[in-house]
Order: C-alpha cells, then sequence, then structure tokens
C-alpha cells in the first residue's frame, strides 16, 4: 500500500541496529562496511543514526571518526554523505559511554533499493565496538 499523500508520512517504521566491529579508514567507500538501513519497496525516509559505544567491560576506548555511505538503488556504488566524530572514553557502571548522532534535517529520503552503511576509522580492541541505530521509516 502507497503512503499517505496530503502530507506524506511512513507507513512502517524502519528502526535496524548494527554493530561495528572492524576499521575501516577509507573515506570513498572501499573496505569493510556494515549494511544499517534498506530502503523499502515505496522507498524511505531516514530521520537520524546514533553510534554508541558499546564495549562489554570498562576499557579505554579509542577517538574514532563514524562514516556513513549511501548506495545507488541497486545497493551498489557506496558515497560518502556524512561523519561524525565517537570522543575517546572509559565506560564503567558509573561512567556512560559516548554517543554521537546525525540527524537529517527533513529527513534524508531514499529510493526503494538504496542502502545506508556505515563504517569507522579505528578498531583496535573490543573497547572499540560501537552499536549503531537508525530511525527512520518505509513509505
Amino acid at each position: 500500500m502507497p503512503a499517505n499523500t496530503n502530507p506524506i508520512f511512513t507507513l512502517v517504521p524502519n528502526t535496524p541496529t548494527a554493530t561495528i566491529a572492524a576499521a575501516n579508514t577509507a573515506r570513498d567507500g572501499s573496505g569493510s562496511l556494515v549494511d544499517l538501513f534498506t530502503a523499502g519497496t515505496n522507498g524511505s525516509r531516514l530521520d537520524f543514526i546514533t553510534f554508541t559505544s558499546a564495549q562489554a567491560t570498562p576499557a579505554a576506548s579509542a577517538a574514532r571518526v563514524q562514516r556513513v555511505f549511501l548506495t545507488d538503488a541497486s545497493g551498489l556504488n557506496p558515497r560518502l554523505i556524512s561523519e561524525v566524530v565517537l570522543s575517546a572514553v572509559t565506560a564503567s557502571n558509573t561512567a556512560i559511554g559516548a554517543t554521537s548522532t546525525i540527524t537529517f534535517t527533513n529527513g534524508l529520503i531514499l529510493k526503494s533499493g538504496q542502502l545506508i552503511k556505515v563504517s569507522q576509522s579505528v578498531y583496535g580492541s573490543a573497547a572499540d565496538q560501537t552499536q549503531v541505530v537508525a530511525r527512520g521509516g518505509d513509505y
């Protein structure tokens, strides 16, 4: 069923999660990328992506750059669309981990078949593991 038409709202929530547990220093769409968000049959809207340091035990994480890539409608040819820094931190039972959010003002509209892929610049140990959450919806 197509989306509402006046105004247009998404019909089905699309809030996937992913884990990044590898480094990729490339900014050109090559190397290890993690699939995060897949546009639905009638297209999708993506409002924001949140990156959170997610080490299992207290340990010092490295500062790292989190990258977001957008593919074409065939799910290929990823292109860098945004970056954000995730600060170094030592999370524990009394100190929170680092969190950074990329907000797409007015939503990022995707065609059917387009993918959002993510990566990070540094992964020295399990202390650098990152959880990623996207919030959007399918038309």
